[in-house]
């Protein structure tokens, strides 16, 4: 079943609604739904115990699914069944489970983005025993909101410039957030009831952690066509493991970015000056930003992003040992036609 509920309301149907037994959460935006599903897993308690299923074990066994939903924990507790779907699989699983006589425990299941012609989404969206929550990228302002909330609920006062400056080192991953603000938490010693300010020193100590696994310097070589640059980028993103999936988001919501801007420089105006009026580009990367928006025309800022749609089904189909060198060779390509295109 789908619907308009809010992320909060979502989250507190877990507790609410014993009517629901598959809480499904998808979309563009990965780290949201991982972020939501560990939000409805906190809402069961500590002592729920938790049941991990690949999908690819539903293909072969439909009855899985139902059946653990059924079970019973061996001393008798609560328990709940974590799925991540890799590809659209386990069609019948999901059926299964939704018209059993009994599923006693939730399923909490995530997926990434899914068409509205998708199979699975309409099982599941069709399903009164189904509640289901699509995450879409937030825009930086929303992020930043987003940030500003979570800071607030571990005891942390921050501006909206810090916060800012966590959604960007962090690629506006929701996951990447929290843990810089618990780091944050932790350095201060804050909590509700000891509410404390953030200083820009302190967020500057901190994020030397993080910034090492900065993607925007990585995007950067790769539109302006800094080939040379990019090569150790690459081999420094793999030693941290920066996953290629956040790599493509963001520099799906970079092209987002240039094409608004490319359509005022083709209008007449003059790149640097577009660059500089926007106020979400930091003042260190609008050099960056203009030799971009100079470089990228729209139709070949449209290839591109349908280039990576097509790299990222790539990325999903292919075993996960040839993942990484086929981004990492998709990442060089893209990086010379930049270059090629001064």
């Amino acid at each position: 079943m789908s619907g308009k509920l809010s992320e909060r309301d979502f989250i507190g149907a877990i507790e609410s609604r014993n009517d629901i037994r598959l809480f499904f959460v998808f979309g563009q935006d990965e780290s949201a739904a991982a972020s939501i599903a560990s939000a409805l897993i906190a809402r069961l308690g500590p002592e729920s115990e938790a049941i991990e299923i690949d999908s690819a074990k539903l293909r072969s066994d439909p009855a899985l699914l139902s059946d653990e939903a059924a079970s019973q924990s061996l001393f008798g507790g609560a328990r709940h069944i974590r799925l991540h779907f890799a590809r659209e699989e386990g069609l019948d699983a999901i059926a299964n489970l939704l018209s059993a006589e009994q599923a006693g425990n939730p399923v909490i299941a995530t997926a990434g983005d899914l068409k509205k012609t998708s199979k699975l989404r309409t099982l599941i969206e069709g399903s009164p025993r189904a509640l289901s929550y699509i995450c879409y990228p937030p825009s930086e302002g929303e992020a930043v909101d987003q940030a500003v909330a979570a800071a607030g609920a571990l005891g942390l006062r921050i501006d909206r410039t810090l916060a800012a400056q966590i959604v960007r080192y962090t690629g506006q991953d929701r996951r990447l957030v929290a843990m810089e603000l618990e780091k944050l938490s932790l350095y201060y010693d804050s909590a509700p009831d000891r509410v404390v300010t953030v200083e820009p020193q302190a967020l500057s100590a901190l994020a030397a952690e993080t910034a090492e696994e900065d993607i925007n310097a990585l995007v950067n070589q790769v539109l302006t066509g800094d080939a040379k640059a990019l090569g150790r980028t690459i081999i420094e993103a793999r030693a941290i493991g920066i996953e290629a999936i956040r790599i493509i988001r963001a520099l799906q919501r970079r092209i987002a970015l240039l094409t608004g801007m490319r359509a005022k420089v083709e209008d007449g105006a003059n790149a640097g000056a577009v660059v500089r009026a926007n106020r979400a580009i930091f003042w260190k990367e609008q050099e960056a930003f203009t030799r971009q928006v100079q470089r990228w025309t729209a139709p070949r800022l449209a290839g591109l992003n349908a280039h990576l749609i097509e790299v990222e089904a790539k990325l999903m189909a292919t075993g996960a040992d040839l993942n990484e060198t086929l981004f990492e060779e998709e990442l060089v390509r893209i990086a010379r036609a930049a270059a090629r295109s001064r």
